[in-house]
């Protein structure tokens, strides 16, 4: 099989259909055949997704955390690290639009100069295989959307401590 890659490469999980295989595949080989190492059966790469299993330059993703304007966020982990990421990954049919590329690329370039207490701290950006990335850090918390939802209306103290934070955290940033 063609499945080694090199270190910088997307790898896809898939299964064998034949004999239910467990593989790892270059995204470089989507569109071609290529044969199972253990059943020998020919098996089609499909074309990159990102989802559980798949590798993204360094990281392995775990499972969807959210969407955004910019892109799907995703629970990964750091191979090279063994820790947990937040990993944004911009929807292939927008890397077709060279400004919202462009405009990807600036909220990264953005995000690595910022290190504050209440901002996730950016690791790494990338692109491969076409895909493009940023690795940040993962915060395991509730939204304030799911607070409210939960609590209702906020103790007066509890919300302006938390607009403090907000407040902050943008004043810092801008």
């Amino acid at each position: 099989g063609r499945s080694s890659r090199g270190d910088d490469t997307m790898l896809l999980t898939l299964r064998c259909p034949d004999c239910d295989t467990q593989l790892e595949v270059s995204a470089n080989l989507a569109g071609t055949q290529d044969q199972c190492p253990s059943c020998g059966c020919d098996i089609t790469i499909p074309p990159p997704s990102i989802g559980p299993g798949t590798t993204v330059g360094n990281f392995r993703v775990e499972r969807k955390l959210g969407e955004g304007g910019m892109g799907d966020v995703f629970l990964a982990t750091q191979v090279s690290m063994d820790r947990q990421v937040a990993l944004k990954v911009l929807p292939a049919a927008l890397t077709r639009n060279k400004q919202l590329v462009e405009r990807f690329l600036h909220e990264v370039r953005l995000s690595a100069r910022l290190e504050h207490p209440n901002i996730v701290t950016a690791f790494e950006a990338g692109e491969d295989t076409g895909v493009y990335f940023l690795a940040m850090s993962y915060v395991d918390g509730e939204t304030l959307q799911a607070i409210l939802e939960r609590e209702g209306v906020l103790p007066e103290r509890r919300a302006l401590d938390i607009t403090a934070r907000v407040a902050d955290a943008l004043a810092y940033a801008w």
